[in-house]
């Protein structure tokens, strides 16, 4: 159904079309400022952009831009969707001072407690890792080295090591078909409401991803598993068959940095393989840990002796965030 968006001056339309299509457009004090609009095959990218653009207004405006400024993102937004841009930028990153003071992200506290015993998670900002880091070593020993103290555990996001895999996908390139298009409309997030956190599989993009990740066949099995046991309370099964590597396909990437907006992530390859590596360069126990406001899960870890119920308990809140804070890297530290 149409919705719209107001914040600051701008307006952020949604508006289905009687033949299926989808527009959605944005207005500042009524003066048009850019568009786009899809086929009703690719609607799904309409859904993500109406709210990457609300998302991008609300948080640029609150950070103090001005209505320039916001168009002029705006603008880029939406020609990335309508197939003028790339999710890669033109410029090299722009430096960014590594950590030092540990500030939590916004919401978030630097301690946690597990089991009686308090523990530091101390996030390591970094400039805008994208696409031509090829190699994740060198950023573990500019931003996170310095800062290592004996007993320290390294917690990495999957994203990172996914984006210097080379795992990203732009969403041009994902062609969803009617099983992707049946399984995404099984899946409840609350779109449109306010209980809405984020799209997780329920567009058909991130599901055709996530059966390409699991294999069809796995996904067809799982998917009639989880009808079978589903009305018995048995919540999960779904992704439990069809495994963590599905599981941690993740589309859209980002809703706030502009350089992955357009871009999906599939699983990182080998994350068990990279944290002994990085155990063997840095001498630290290393994790690349899966978060989400849902919870939090190890896709690969270094030492047996890092439960999950650990990982679980440490990150409960999740706190690199879900959006453009750049803290891809945590020390997790023995208060």
């Amino acid at each position: 159904m149409p919705a719209k968006e107001e914040k600051a001056g701008f307006t952020t339309y949604y508006e289905p079309q009687a033949d299926g299509s989808l527009r959605v457009r944005v207005t500042l004090n009524g003066t048009a400022v850019t568009e786009a609009s899809f086929v009703p095959d690719r609607t799904d990218e309409g859904k993500i952009l109406y709210m990457e653009a609300t998302e991008l207004v609300s948080t640029r405006a609150d950070a103090g831009e001005n209505s320039a400024q916001i168009s002029a993102t705006l603008q880029k937004l939406f020609a990335m969707f309508r197939g003028e841009g790339t999710f890669v930028a033109d410029t090299p990153p722009a430096p960014r001072a590594a950590s030092g003071d540990f500030v939590p992200n916004p919401g978030k506290t630097l301690e946690m407690d597990v089991d009686g015993v308090t523990y530091l998670r101390l996030p390591v900002r970094t400039r805008l890792i994208d696409m031509r880091d090829r190699d994740l070593m060198p950023l573990l020993e500019e931003y996170v080295q310095p800062y290592l103290q004996p007993g320290d555990l390294i917690f990495i996001s999957e994203k990172v090591l996914t984006i210097t895999q080379g795992r990203i996908v732009d969403l041009s390139d994902v062609h969803p078909t009617a099983l992707a298009r049946f399984l995404a409309g099984k899946v409840n997030n609350n779109y449109g409401s306010a209980n809405f956190k984020g799209f997780g599989h329920g567009t058909a993009l991130a599901m055709q991803l996530l059966i390409e990740e699991a294999g069809y066949s796995r996904a067809i099995f799982a998917a009639a598993a989880s009808a079978i046991t589903r009305p018995l309370g048995i919540k999960g099964l779904f992704y439990l068959l069809c495994g963590k590597a599905a599981k941690s396909v993740d589309c859209p990437m980002s809703f706030l940095i502009l350089e992955y907006a357009h871009s999906a992530k599939l699983a990182p390859r080998d994350s068990k393989g990279v944290t002994k590596k990085i155990k063997a360069r840095f001498g630290h126990d290393a994790v690349i840990v899966d978060a989400n406001y849902r919870g939090a899960f190890s896709l690969g870890k270094s030492s047996s002796a890092i439960t999950e119920e650990f990982i679980q308990k440490v990150l409960k809140d999740n706190p690199a965030g879900q959006s453009a804070e750049m803290t891809p890297f945590f020390i997790i530290r023995k208060k």
